[in-house]
């Protein structure tokens, strides 16, 4: 098998994140290395020595066969609008599940997504394409994720519920059992759902409750 190289888009906190937990990735997959960041950011790692070059701009990157991508941007729109444009380009994109990760029986994880260290996705769920769970995140059984969307740290989504397309957990959020959030829904840090979020709202608060949309 040819070394492929594994770019990560998005050269900000979560970008840099990602290179530590690619590391620890790729020390168990020698057919892999990390071949860089591309990112419209070009100073982004200036006061960094410990990390791959930034290869090129979002606009000016030309996909090559040998390349896998990782998007690492945290706020589902960006990551869609991005996502989109590289996969207009041809880029082909990389699942990354850090191998402190737990990941039960019949679990259906998508393409481009991201799981990191010591998060543990139960048994019979859903995960779709290009989502990012942040480290120390739990998701129950039967429970699914929709395309897009973002768990920070320490998210809890229990049995049962359902997030939909490009929805954002801020850290610590957690939602109840068979609770669903509506498509594009902000959940704000430390937050608990009791009940559904309609679409494109943003929530906050024990229990949630809508502060805007």
């Amino acid at each position: 098998m040819n070394t492929k190289k594994l770019i990560i888009v998005g050269a900000g906190g979560l970008g840099r994140e990602v290179h530590s937990w690619l590391k620890d990735w790729v020390e168990h997959n020698p057919d892999y290395v990390i071949g860089g960041f591309i990112d419209d950011g070009s100073l982004s790692l200036n006061r960094f020595n410990h990390y791959a070059d930034i290869l090129s701009t979002i606009d000016a990157y030309e996909p090559a066969d040998d390349e896998l991508l990782l998007c690492a941007i945290g706020k589902p729109a960006d990551k869609k609008y991005v996502v989109e444009k590289l996969l207009a380009k041809g880029a082909s994109f990389f699942t990354l599940i850090h191998p402190t990760a737990i990941v039960g029986e019949n679990v259906t994880i998508g393409r481009g997504v991201l799981v990191c260290p010591f998060s543990v996705l139960s048994v019979d769920l859903v995960v779709g394409d290009f989502v990012t769970i942040n480290s120390l995140c739990t998701v129950g059984h039967d429970t699914a994720i929709g395309q897009f969307s973002t768990l920070s740290g320490h998210c809890d989504l229990t049995g049962g519920a359902v997030l939909e397309d490009e929805v954002f957990l801020g850290s610590r959020a957690s939602v109840l059992p068979k609770v669903r959030v509506g498509k594009g829904a902000v959940v704000g840090a430390g937050s608990v759902v009791l009940r559904a979020v309609k679409p494109g709202s943003v929530v906050f608060g024990v229990p949630a409750k809508c502060i805007s949309g």
